[in-house]
């Protein structure tokens, strides 16, 4: 894919919480899941990303983003997309959000892509890993700005982490529908009020959605 050096993307990498203790079914159907859910995340939202989610070292796994302020809700749909599609496993993800330059991409490839987003965001998935204090955190070059933005990102955390399908379900499909803007997103479109309601709120929606507003608008 062609690449401006001038410009800052977002890389995450994550991997399978426990994914070498699953039963076989459900590690073969981990692959088709993140593909499905980076498909419709595009399809939703054209140009966001250039190539599909790559898969790697069975767990493993690595999404390239054009707009890095789109970056915390990119994760949370996706997070959210898997946990809906996995019960009554709940199989779940860690998440390590890096916004920056990145030099290369092969086609189709990201997970083969290199730059400071990719090796920002490879570290910390790594320490996200060993802390196990929180499944999504946030890094970018800017100290200052690095540490308000990742404590938005692990303010969520805890809601992500105890959805359950239903409220999964309800997050994404608010998610996808939230128009990017400068300020709090108004709720609307196919997923009525009446429809999701009561599982939005027991997820906690109010929290999650103003999070993203200051998450985006720090970074636009």
């Amino acid at each position: 894919m062609d690449i401006d050096p001038k410009k800052p993307y977002a890389v995450i990498s994550g991997d399978f919480i426990g994914f070498s203790h699953l039963p076989l079914k459900y590690r073969k159907g981990m692959y088709f899941i993140l593909k499905n859910g980076g498909k419709e995340l595009a399809e939703a939202f054209p140009g966001l990303m250039p190539c599909a989610p790559d898969m790697f070292r069975g767990d493993g796994w690595q999404m390239l983003l054009t707009d890095p302020a789109f970056s915390l809700r990119a994760a949370l749909y996706l997070r959210a997309y898997i946990r809906s599609r996995t019960s009554p496993k709940k199989i779940d993800t860690r998440m390590a959000i890096a916004v920056g330059k990145i030099d290369y991409v092969p086609e189709n490839r990201v997970s083969a892509g290199d730059g400071t987003a990719f090796r920002l965001s490879g570290k910390l998935l790594e320490k996200i890993m060993r802390q196990k204090s929180s499944r999504m955190a946030f890094v970018m070059e800017d100290a200052k700005s690095s540490l308000r933005l990742d404590r938005l990102v692990r303010r969520v955390d805890p809601f992500a982490a105890r959805l359950t399908q239903t409220q999964a379900l309800a997050v994404a499909a608010a998610l996808k529908d939230q128009p990017r803007c400068h300020g709090p997103a108004i709720q609307g479109g196919e997923h009525s009020p009446e429809k999701v309601a009561r599982p939005l709120i027991r997820a906690g929606w109010p929290l999650i959605l103003g999070t993203i507003s200051d998450f985006e608008m720090a970074l636009w």
